[in-house]
């Protein structure tokens, strides 16, 4: 009985958009914007990621407990406690309605939780496992121990960083200056519009974009995997 109350109240927020399918389907500015935003972010989350969390590991810095705190003080502050900071920081600099303002701040709202999830999954594999990978160059290390070791911690944080970034509204907002659209700020201005079609497109375009990228990298990991065993072998 549990289970099916669990089932239920997973599904339950899909029930409606299962029933609706979208007539039509237009790529847009916002469609393009968002697809740029969420592979960029998800591919410097999982490079910087990875690298702070091997740094934090290996280093016998005595600057390393300081890094390690401010890394992870964003986990702690509510993102619209520092938005204002955020703002006022790149207004300084002019990147307000920018391009490269927006994807700064959804770097910066997405690391901190990137860098947590690569350092656990590395203190869990171990310290002295991961030390063999020492002795390979940077990027065979990447290629040959990282990326296979951290396979699922890897797809968690493209996972995740794209779900972040798809439901930044007010960020994207705010520092865009309504400037820069994508889904997110299109969907809230459907809705508002009661412009039901566009909305229900959108949605869709929110719910696909996960999943295509959880079950994409899933196959690239399956095959890359294989053709490091080979080469191992």
């Amino acid at each position: 009985m549990s289970r099916i109350l669990v089932a239920f109240l997973i599904v339950f927020p899909f029930i409606g958009l299962f029933l609706t399918f979208p007539t039509s389907f237009s790529w847009d500015e916002a469609i393009l914007n968002t697809i740029a935003y969420v592979i960029s972010i998800a591919l410097v989350n999982v490079w910087l990621g990875v690298g702070t969390a091997w740094w934090l590991l290996f280093t016998e810095s005595r600057w390393k407990s300081w890094v390690e705190w401010l890394t992870f003080l964003p986990l702690f502050i509510p993102v619209l406690a520092s938005m204002f900071g955020m703002y006022i920081a790149l207004a300084q600099v002019g990147l307000i309605g920018t391009y490269t303002g927006v994807g700064l701040v959804l770097l910066v709202t997405t690391l901190p939780y990137s860098i947590r999830l690569a350092y656990n999954a590395m203190y869990v594999i171990g310290r002295p496992l991961l030390e063999q990978a020492l002795t390979f160059a940077p990027l065979a290390r990447i290629g040959f121990v990282l990326l296979p070791l951290l396979k699922e911690s890897v797809r968690t944080i493209v996972l995740f960083s794209t779900v972040i970034v798809l439901s930044q509204f007010v960020l994207v907002q705010l520092i865009g200056a309504g400037l820069i659209p994508t889904v997110t700020t299109r969907l809230y201005q459907a809705y508002a519009g009661n412009d039901v079609s566009q909305a229900l497109q959108n949605t869709w375009v929110l719910v696909s974009l996960p999943v295509l990228f959880y079950i994409g990298l899933g196959g690239i990991f399956s095959i890359w995997i294989r053709l490091v065993k080979g080469r191992l072998q």
